[in-house]
């Protein structure tokens, strides 16, 4: 049992300080890591400077980070005209057609005449 104890104590260690994530961010420039328990950043410096290492702890949810890049998009229609700069059409979301009635008219039927036969 001991050994269970052990096996799963050295994995939980290596699930929150092993990095799950590695981000490049080319505007920026900044390389950030994320773990479970950390969060890296590192800035590259001008001319002497080294650049720049922030290290942050705390439980970091990767989940977080899902829902933040959720919440940059809409479905309202209303919302999504005020993001669109210079071109309207970008900004057009289609409102669900209403459900129409099936149509009671019979569909003629298919014959060997509407088909090719070199297909």
């Amino acid at each position: 049992m001991k050994k269970l104890w052990k096996a799963l104590g050295i994995t939980a260690l290596a699930a929150a300080v092993l990095p799950y994530r590695i981000r490049r961010d080319q505007e920026e420039n900044t390389t950030t890591v994320y773990a479970l328990l950390w969060q890296a950043v590192r800035r590259p410096g001008d001319g002497e400077d080294k650049g720049r290492l922030d290290i942050s702890l705390g439980y970091k949810s990767p989940l977080q980070e899902v829902r933040e890049e959720r919440d940059l998009f809409t479905d309202d229609p209303e919302e999504a005209v005020l993001f669109a700069d210079e071109e309207p059409e970008a900004a057009a979301v289609d409102a669900p057609a209403p459900m129409a009635e099936p149509a009671e008219a019979e569909e003629p039927e298919a014959t060997e005449e509407d088909f090719d036969p070199d297909l």
